[in-house]
């Protein structure tokens, strides 16, 4: 993990945050409870069995079945547009001034609402994986 969290630094490094952001449909769920509904699928908010980094609970769409879609939504959640980062180090909500974001460092791999919110967690990241 450590080889593949040094080769990302390296290339974000070398280059431009912004080229390291897509925009993506994710399935963005309100809480916890929320979760339970989507019995198996519910993995997709799991950081290797702990809660995301951020303060949001996002996914992307494609990874669910149009049935998990489906009692996602009657459950509360909602498919927005929003955007993927490279994520190489964990960053708590706290270091970043701003919401709308979730991350997974067991993937390397954050979500965001806002594209300046995935730049500005993304950078962060960069910088903590620098460090580490």
């Amino acid at each position: 993990m450590d080889d593949l969290r040094n080769t990302i630094v390296s290339v974000l490094l070398g280059g431009d945050i912004a080229e390291y952001i897509s925009s993506i449909d994710l399935l963005w769920m309100p809480d916890d409870e929320s979760l339970a509904s989507l019995g198996v699928a519910a993995g997709w908010f799991r950081d290797d069995g702990g809660d995301p980094d951020g303060d949001l609970l996002l996914a992307p769409a494609d990874a669910f079945s149009e049935d998990e879609l489906a009692a996602a939504l009657r459950a509360g959640g909602k498919l927005v547009e929003g955007h993927q980062f490279l994520y190489p180090g964990s960053v708590a909500v706290g270091e970043v001034v701003v919401s709308g974001w979730c991350a997974y460092s067991e993937v390397n791999i954050g979500y965001a609402l806002q594209r300046e919110v995935a730049e500005a967690v993304c950078a962060a990241s960069v910088a903590r994986a620098k460090d580490q």
